[in-house]
């Protein structure tokens, strides 16, 4: 098969493209986080701020979840507000095991 007549200069461009470094966009506070912290701003108007998380997967044996789940339920109920196994977790984590599921 004939190679086409522009291979060289696409391969030429796609090489010199992967030599550099991919430009990363810059980091903005988005005021729709739920998890955020509220603050007032300078005008006295309240502004929710980015909350300095990153999302992970867990996968914890189904016993231990059936814990962390229990004491969500039971939280919920003594605090009157939804709170979740991985709320429970994350605190555990924070902590250390002084708050047991």
């Amino acid at each position: 098969m004939k190679p086409h007549r522009d291979a060289a200069a696409l391969a030429a461009s796609l090489t010199s493209a992967a030599a550099k470094p991919l430009p990363l966009p810059e980091r903005q506070a988005t005021p729709a986080v739920s998890n955020a912290k509220e603050t007032e701003a300078p005008k006295g108007k309240k502004v929710k701020l980015m909350a300095d998380t990153v999302g992970i997967t867990l996968r914890p044996p189904r016993a231990t979840l059936n814990r962390y789940t229990m004491a969500a339920a039971e939280r919920t109920k003594k605090e009157g507000r939804v709170v979740s196994a991985q709320e429970v977790m994350l605190e555990v984590l924070e902590t250390g095991p002084k708050v047991q599921p």
